[in-house]
């Protein structure tokens, strides 16, 4: 059975920060797009059994283990003229002229642009800048299934798969806080089986509808399962689509600025506060909030960081730019440490519950909003 092939041409919507090895000069890596598919195909899953779990995947995706074969899902990534779009000498302030400044005296981003620059400080810091790609830069994504049994499945698969990544996600670095965002522009599917790439919506009612159909389909394609709370995923997932913008730098600055000041406000309750995240540095209390876990009597650092289960999300339609916010479940978090420096080594000073009710209070803070639960 000869190979599948779907192609896929994509703008970007938003600046992307990929790049190669030295993390500095832009470039699109099929690597990451790949790595981004097996996330959400993860979270679609929503799979309780581990084991099961990653068995399944290394059948679609491939693996290093004997027997588990090669992927039976590629991916291609063509374009041209990149060089035309590539920010490597720039921060995305510079290049668009954004406002926005630090007040040493509140320790608060402020300017007209702060929203932006509060999502996306780790790309502007003085030691860690990242260039970027500028929208509106094109490029194809070449889906390519190969199973000499079963192309139909894989096809399914892949381009479920990538659905989400595109419209619930992005791809490149600060991915959860809006970055590399998509819009679909040209694509050779057909079949009704499939998810729906043309967004074509005027307002939040539409695309709430245009969601939850391709969902409620790629749920099916995927087989999705009871649900997990070991790994974030999208089973009982919450999707809220606000009013659109006319531009990406007034719906992420929109969105940017009330996530600033909502953290602003409660940042004197450093464990719930880290429910958005991990590692949190409190500067002035000289402390560090990580993530912990419990192996039988001992408490332990689970790791130094956690993945935000809040992505900021822009949807682009006709000339609408709307913002998304998505809290996905799970997570498998028991425990937030407390860490204080002691020497060159952090110890642990105190230790209380994983809590996620921060989160949920922020999510009602946003009014005019249609929901989901996915």
């Amino acid at each position: 059975m000869k190979p599948v092939e779907l192609t896929f041409k994509c703008k970007l919507i938003t600046p992307m920060f990929m790049a190669g090895a030295d993390r500095k000069t832009p470039e699109l890596r099929p690597s990451e797009f790949k790595g981004m598919m097996r996330f959400w195909w993860r979270a679609i899953k929503a799979e309780d059994n581990i084991k099961k779990l990653k068995k399944e995947e290394a059948q679609i995706f491939g693996g290093t283990e004997e027997k588990e074969g090669r992927s039976k899902i590629w991916i291609r990534i063509k374009y041209k003229d990149l060089a035309s779009f590539l920010a490597k000498d720039t921060t995305v302030q510079e290049e668009y002229k954004l406002n926005w400044y630090f007040d040493k005296s509140t320790r608060i981003l402020k300017g007209k642009d702060a929203g932006i620059g509060y999502l996306w400080y780790s790309t502007y810091l003085k030691d860690n800048k990242r260039g970027f790609i500028k929208p509106p830069f094109e490029f194809k994504i070449q889906l390519i299934v190969n199973d000499k049994n079963n192309n139909k499945k894989f096809l399914r698969i892949g381009s479920a798969v990538l659905w989400t990544a595109i419209y619930l996600g992005g791809f490149g670095t600060r991915i959860r806080r809006g970055a590399g965002n998509l819009e679909i522009v040209e694509y050779n599917l057909t079949d009704e089986d499939l998810p729906n790439f043309e967004c074509e919506v005027k307002n939040k009612k539409e695309l709430k509808d245009f969601l939850k159909k391709n969902l409620f389909k790629i749920k099916e394609i995927c087989e999705q399962a009871k649900g997990t709370d070991k790994y974030f995923n999208l089973k009982n997932a919450k999707i809220i689509i606000l009013d659109p913008h006319e531009n990406w730098i007034s719906a992420l600055n929109f969105l940017g600025n009330i996530y600033q000041e909502f953290r602003n406000t409660h940042k004197s309750q450093i464990f719930k506060i880290a429910s958005f995240g991990m590692p949190v540095i409190h500067t002035n209390l000289k402390l560090r909030m990580v993530p912990y876990q419990k192996i039988k009597n001992n408490f332990n650092r689970l790791s130094e960081r956690l993945a935000s289960p809040i992505i900021f999300k822009l949807i682009k339609s006709k000339n609408f730019y709307f913002p998304l916010i998505i809290k996905l479940s799970g997570g498998d978090i028991k425990y937030i440490g407390a860490e204080e420096k002691r020497g060159k080594e952090w110890r642990l000073k105190e230790l209380q519950d994983f809590c996620e009710d921060l989160i949920w209070e922020f999510l009602k803070t946003f009014k005019n909003k249609e929901e989901i639960l996915v």
